[in-house]
């Protein structure tokens, strides 16, 4: 078996495999860790937005710049970070 793990900035192109790791996470009942994974994807293009806006350090309400990387194998978020 070859899995390629990498981690990779949230993105358009991984919106179905994101939707479906979301929606599993959910479905658990278990506590979201990292908190941004707890961001409604419903408006899947403005998350992606807001987690861009969040590494610029742009509208971040106070906090810091921070960065979100999600953990894909085989073209299949697994986790975010």
């Amino acid at each position: 078996m070859n899995d390629q793990l990498v981690l990779s900035n949230p993105s358009i192109e991984l919106k179905v495999s994101y939707l479906s790791f979301y929606q599993e996470w959910k479905q658990s009942g278990e506590d979201m860790v990292p908190w941004v994974i707890e961001k409604d994807p419903e408006n899947f293009e403005d998350m992606i937005t807001w987690l861009n806006h969040n590494k610029q350090g742009v509208n971040t309400s106070g906090f810091v710049a921070n960065s979100t990387y999600w953990l894909v194998a085989n073209q299949m978020v697994v986790g975010g970070y």
